[in-house]
């Protein structure tokens, strides 16, 4: 763990405090060595949402309401970091830590978009470069991944990441 939080230090990076889920259903699920974590919220440290849709750069201009792909990519890493505070949370009522997490097996983003946005992809980058900062590529950055697009998404938020890690 140590190596863990040095590198969460080093990147400037704090965990928030886990959250709790935002209807009826479990933000994690064991089956055996793997952990499948339900998707998670683009919150700030502050406890704010990231909301609004991604739209391509000549529309963001036109309203508040659109982020661009700078932003959408930030509120991915907001995501990142939010799934990471619930695997340490559960790894620690393990009486473990994130050191025992062996792999990212997959992240799976859904991008509230603008029918004219197609950088998905680009949008999920924050959250899987943030993953494979703290964790290493080896364990958090070599990952299978999807990455959509929707018209709206629960709370009018802007991204939603899923997860699933296998631990030792």
């Amino acid at each position: 763990m140590e190596d863990i939080n040095a590198r969460l230090t080093k990147l400037g990076l704090v965990l928030p405090p886990a959250g709790a889920p935002k209807a009826n259903y479990q933000l994690l699920h064991r089956d055996g060595d793997l952990l499948y974590l339900s998707g998670h919220l683009p919150m700030k440290a502050d406890g704010t949402l990231v909301l609004g849709a991604l739209a391509p750069e000549d529309i963001t201009n036109t309203s508040d309401n659109y982020l661009t792909t700078e932003q959408g990519y930030e509120a991915a890493q907001h995501c990142a970091l939010n799934l990471l505070s619930t695997l340490d949370s559960y790894m620690k009522s393990q009486g473990s830590d994130l050191s025992k997490v062996c792999k990212i097996i997959k992240l799976f983003g859904i991008v509230r978009s603008h029918s004219d946005f197609t950088e998905q992809h680009l949008v999920m980058n924050g959250a899987s470069d943030l993953i494979g900062e703290v964790l290493g590529k080896d364990v958090g950055g070599s990952h299978a991944r999807s990455a959509i697009g929707t018209n709206t998404l629960p709370l009018g938020i802007a991204v939603e990441v899923e997860m699933i890690a296998k631990i030792n």
